[in-house]
């Protein structure tokens, strides 16, 4: 997994990881990402109270998460609540709630933004048990950093850190029968875009930014984040089903997935019996309910 050095500080630039999808059915979700294609891990437990389960791709990663026990959600003792984060936003509603951000210094990366005027609310250090196929019982640590904005939670974020990525990337665990080889766009929709432009220039740079069809694109060290004008939704993932938010609510709504072969992908949602619409080039899946509230495109090659 790797991504650019960044050309303003000869570092690797954070990029996305994995967004995480909020659902209240943890293997029903698991259970229709299968059936798109991927392959999808045990589900594992987060000392904070929160299950999850990852498609684990060859840049990134697809993180299902839901809630396994309440009473956890505030017994670990870190910077930031990050199981009562998670728990009040599926209280909400189901979908995207932060995306990581790929770091190999989650320390050094947070100073940087924070130098742009990020705001961090700490750090967490964790670790949990994970038996990689075939392999014992290991531990994966991890290092969090988190930076969740209170005016738009749904636009937050963390830089991530992996210890011992041998743990979760794992070859057999990175073989998809949709050819899905990385997450290429999150893409986030604001009635007023301008909070959520400074959120993404203070944690990548005001010169990452670019305008596109319907509104713009911040370049990342690995994909992009796209943000779209409420009202021109149309413009950049076609006019199919969107996932259900708050009128005014700032949040994400889709996520393209890079596939090695489009139409093979086509073949095999066919043969699943699940309906995807063409649009623009990529390939919409219809039922954005049983996705986890969110719009899943499969998308041709790099992106």
């Amino acid at each position: 997994m790797t991504a650019p050095d960044s050309s303003a500080a000869g570092r690797h630039l954070p990029g996305i990881d994995h967004p995480l999808i909020l659902v209240r059915d943890i293997d029903a979700a698991r259970g229709f990402y299968a059936r798109l294609g991927f392959t999808v891990t045990p589900v594992g437990r987060h000392p904070w109270g929160t299950s999850t389960s990852l498609a684990v791709l060859s840049r990134s990663a697809l993180e299902l998460m839901s809630i396994y026990d309440e009473h956890l959600i505030d017994g670990y003792a870190g910077d930031f609540r990050f199981g009562r984060h998670m728990r009040d936003a599926l209280a909400e509603r189901e979908g995207i709630s932060l995306v990581a951000l790929h770091s190999q210094d989650a320390a050094g990366d947070r100073a940087i933004m924070e130098a742009r005027g990020a705001v961090f609310q700490g750090g967490i250090e964790f670790r949990r048990k994970v038996r990689p196929p075939g392999g014992k019982w290991d531990e994966a640590v991890v290092s969090l950093q988190v930076s969740c904005d209170p005016a738009l939670p749904r636009v937050s974020h963390f830089l991530a850190q992996q210890h011992k990525p041998q743990l979760l990337w794992v070859p057999e665990w990175m073989q998809h029968a949709n050819g899905a080889t990385h997450v290429a766009a999150v893409h986030y929709r604001a009635r007023e875009p301008e909070p959520v432009l400074h959120r993404l220039a203070s944690l990548f740079g005001r010169d990452r930014i670019t305008t596109a069809p319907g509104g713009w694109q911040v370049a990342t060290g690995q994909g992009v984040f796209g943000v779209i004008r409420a009202g021109e939704e149309d413009a950049v993932i076609g006019a199919g089903p969107l996932p259900r938010m708050g009128r005014d609510e700032a949040a994400a709504i889709a996520i393209d997935v890079a596939v090695s072969d489009l139409p093979a992908a086509g073949r095999l949602l066919a043969t699943a019996g699940i309906a995807a619409s063409e649009m623009g080039g990529s390939l919409a899946i219809d039922d954005v309910a049983s996705c986890g509230n969110v719009l899943l495109r499969f998308v041709p090659g790099a992106r």
